[in-house]
């Protein structure tokens, strides 16, 4: 295995990680911050769903631009090779 297949490796398995990150903290921060405004302005549970699905169209978004940027980042090495 030479050094180029290494980096290839581990810049995979810090891609996929990063993805499910980016999942974990939108869920978490749609979720806290949606109870926390409806405990404030009494509306359970809709502030809580809508703030969920704003974080999770968020996080979507999000993902496809990082994956858009790693297709693009592999399409130009192709390019090279």
């Amino acid at each position: 295995m030479n050094l180029d297949d290494s980096r290839s490796t581990f810049r995979a398995l810090g891609l996929t990680s990063s993805l499910g990150f980016v999942m974990a903290a939108c869920l978490a921060g749609g979720y806290f911050g949606g109870r926390y405004l409806d405990s404030k302005l009494g509306t359970e549970p809709w502030l809580l769903i809508a703030s969920l699905l704003l974080c999770l169209t968020a996080g979507v978004v999000e993902i496809c631009n990082v994956l858009k940027k790693a297709i693009k980042e592999i399409e130009e090495k192709d390019k090279e090779n």
